[in-house]
């Protein structure tokens, strides 16, 4: 048996300290696959992993390589220790055995030594990975009969012994048959229906999540599922959109991998069938008057998915809305729950939604199936696709694994999982899937691919090849949706249905709804499942926008209107704080008989502005107070806000007190003048006769 070693450079020395120091103030221990036990950082400030290499399998005239990893989390130097590396000669005989040796294994009395290592010193935070070469035919591994073996590794550091276990496959060379294998092309949890141009350009960028999936799966066989939320955010920018983003849409479509849609923002299926939805929502608009598809909260859902067989619009035409989510030549009909949601109820409302022309089949995991086949199935009334979800559990963890040593435990645990599958179904297809995540590296994700197409005694197969097979006659599960998922979009449509009353106003309703529509797809998508406390934030911050916008529109209370003719204009204040311009009718009604009023006022006002509306008023009566109720409408008499109650000053007397007054001072200075002028008459005479 030979040893190599690798310490940590300098730089990643660094990057490690950061890392512990932050997991143990938190008390937690950094994320590891599901799929092996170790010793909790936080209670050793010791980390160790190991695993075989060559995907866990014995391979004819190959060495068996263990790869050894310790971590030091603390500021106290290590001194070098042992590790003993055992195998069991009995093999695991059923899944069960194998999830229980893989998550919990204790020590086996009956497992036997089959090399040795060392660990070498660990300097203050520091990590160190060691490689254990050992000879199968010196360690009598080349007798065993084709199965899955318990594989321990034991570590004897200056702070206690340290097991992990993993698994050696040795394989059964007459195993061949097909493997499908799902890949999801999404974004992580986001509150908005498109994204952004700076969202692309990372997401699309050398080092983004998009970029990784599409570079992982190209040149595979994989069975793509794309988010159309993506490729619609691109097509809308047009050429606004990041070289990269265009980049990475030409390569998309450009693959020849078998695809399928998913719902706009990877919505959640099981929370819109628990909030008592017949069929998925589906955008109905972009939001731009080009993308309008009609109709709001109350408008029939098309099933069952929104793509169209065209990957380009012709040049000078206006893209549909069907034109905007195409990912490329797709199979109909497809439903992809996220892995643990959904179950027989879901899969049954899935159902109804099929027709003549298409299908709708709903991808479920066999954690939640009677048996243990995988690939087409049918339940009741339900065509369904089952993958493997012990297989598909180890895959994802090699997808989100950090070092080579995670993911090649998750490696060893997917062909153990391989091989136990081919036993008992031999030569029956087997579909599979690299479930979602976010913030994967690329190698990870790359890794979780090649493991994938790298099972033993497994070929490359297309959907197809699982669709025309027979179907399996399957019971399901059922599984209860997430009740704050199905709370929150209760409230989303409840709000949705004010929208829609109040988008009347708008000379295109879709500028307000289209976005609500997918903002409220993208808050149900499967990202946020993991993020309890930050979807609770979303779903209240998008609840709290909403009200705004209902809120954007109202009269400004004036503090009181004073009427000092018998008929006048009242002035009011109408605040439009909407980036579009709105059209309103404005209905003043009078709470008493003793004043007049124009009762309707078609008001025009421009985006972000405040516009004044003139109301013609009369008085009945000379003196009095009154009250005026106030009422912002729609064109179509939905009401805008609330009402607004005004008090009115009646003055009117005060005009016929003056016109008396004027009339009576005019007389006055009439009679005045008649009495001056025949006075000065009678004087007339007597003046000339004294002359």
């Amino acid at each position: 048996m030979t040893v190599t070693s690798s310490a940590s450079t300098p730089a990643r020395r660094i990057l490690v300290r950061l890392a512990v120091l932050m997991a143990l103030v938190l008390g937690v221990a950094p994320a590891a696959p599901a799929v092996a036990l170790e010793t909790p950082l936080a209670s050793t400030g010791v980390r160790f992993l190991a695993a075989p290499t060559d995907d866990g399998v014995l391979t004819e005239g190959q060495p068996l390589t263990v790869a050894l990893h310790a971590t030091n989390a603390t500021a106290v130097p290590m001194a070098s220790g042992p590790v003993s590396i055992s195998v069991t000669d009995t093999p695991l005989p059923t899944r069960d055995a194998l999830r229980g040796w893989l998550d919990d294994a204790d020590p086996d009395p009956a497992a036997r030594e089959i090399g040795t290592a060392t660990i070498g010193a660990l300097d203050a935070y520091d990590e160190r990975t060691e490689t254990a070469t050992i000879d199968p035919d010196t360690a009598g591994l080349r007798q065993l009969a084709p199965g899955v073996y318990p594989l321990t590794a034991t570590y004897g550091s200056a702070r206690g012994d340290l097991t992990t276990a993993s698994v050696l496959v040795v394989p059964d060379a007459a195993a061949s048959a097909p493997v499908g294998v799902i890949v999801p092309i999404t974004t992580p949890a986001r509150s908005v229906g498109l994204l952004t141009s700076d969202e692309l350009a990372i997401q699309t960028g050398v080092d983004g999540d998009l970029r990784a999936q599409v570079d992982a799966v190209s040149g595979t066989a994989a069975i793509l599922a794309v988010d159309p939320a993506i490729v619609a955010s691109i097509r809308v920018l047009g050429s606004s959109a990041p070289a990269t983003a265009r980049a990475w849409l030409s390569d998309l479509l450009a693959l020849p991998n078998e695809r399928f849609a998913l719902q706009f923002g990877d919505a959640d299926l099981a929370t819109q069938i628990g909030a008592g939805l017949r069929t998925p929502l589906t955008v109905t608009s972009l939001g731009t008057p080009q993308t309008a598809g009609g109709g709001g909260a109350d408008a029939a859902s098309p099933a069952p998915t929104p793509t169209s067989t065209p990957t380009s619009t012709p040049e000078g035409t206006t893209p549909t809305l069907a034109d905007l989510l195409d990912i490329g030549p797709a199979t109909q009909g497809f439903f992809w729950p996220a892995t643990g949601t959904a179950g027989g109820a879901v899969a049954t409302a899935l159902a109804g939604l099929a027709t003549p022309e298409t299908p709708a089949t709903t991808l479920v995991p066999s954690s939640i199936t009677s048996g243990s086949a995988t690939g087409r199935a049918r339940a009741g009334d339900a065509d369904l696709l089952v993958y493997d979800a012990d297989i598909s559990r180890s895959l994802h963890a090699i997808s989100v694994a950090t070092d080579s040593v995670d993911r090649g435990r998750g490696r060893a645990a997917a062909s153990a999982f391989t091989s136990l599958a081919n036993a008992e179904s031999p030569g029956a297809g087997l579909l599979v899937t690299i479930d979602r995540g976010a913030n994967r590296t690329a190698a990870a994700l790359d890794a979780a691919v090649s493991a994938a197409f790298s099972l033993t005694g497994r070929l490359p197969a297309g959907i197809d090849s699982f669709l025309d097979a027979n179907a399996t006659a399957v019971t399901l599960g059922e599984v209860d949706p997430n009740p704050a998922h199905v709370a929150a979009l209760t409230e989303f449509l409840t709000d949705e249905t004010e929208l829609v009353s109040f988008s009347s106003i708008l000379t295109d309703p879709n500028v307000l709804l289209g976005p609500e529509r997918t903002a409220i797809l993208q808050l149900i998508g499967n990202a946020w499942l993991p993020d309890t406390a930050g979807f609770a934030g979303a779903v209240s911050d998008h609840r709290a926008a909403t009200r705004a916008t209902l809120d954007a529109v109202s009269v400004l209370q004036p503090s009181g209107l004073t009427l000092a003719a018998s008929s006048a204009s009242l002035g009011f204040t109408i605040r439009n704080d909407l980036p579009w311009p709105v059209s309103l009718v404005l209905i003043t009604t009078p709470n008493d008989p003793r004043v007049i009023v124009q009762n309707t006022t078609p008001i025009q006002i421009g985006a972000s502005q405040n516009s004044r509306a003139d109301v013609p008023i009369q008085a009945r009566v000379g003196s009095g107070e009154s009250n005026l109720t106030v009422q912002l409408r729609s064109p179509t008499m939905i009401a805008v806000g609330d009402p607004v109650s005004v008090d009115v000053s009646v003055r009117a007397e005060w005009e016929s007190v003056g016109i008396v007054a004027l009339v009576a001072l005019v007389s006055a200075m009439i009679v005045l003048g008649v009495i001056r002028t025949i006075v000065r008459r009678r004087r007339a005479p007597k003046e000339d006769v004294d002359g």
